[in-house]
């Protein structure tokens, strides 16, 4: 047996969901950062759930759930 947890492939890897997230959290706090805190923390807990959703269905499509995985 592999010595390796073995997932479905349903899930892209971790380091894509870190990369983008985090890319876009700069990003994001170029534009609100005179805002204030509450409205900067609800930007980013939607933003970050959109994303996780939008990289998970873009990896989905890309890859194909049953498809095995390397």
């Amino acid at each position: 047996m592999n010595a390796r947890k073995q997932t479905d492939g349903r899930w892209a890897p971790w380091w894509v969901y870190v990369v983008i997230i985090v890319g876009s959290n700069y990003v994001k706090q170029y534009f609100l950062q005179d805002q204030p805190v509450i409205a900067n923390v609800a930007v980013t807990l939607v933003l970050a759930g959109g994303l996780f959703l939008g990289i998970t269905a873009v990896y989905r499509k890309m890859r194909g759930v049953n498809q095995p995985r390397r």
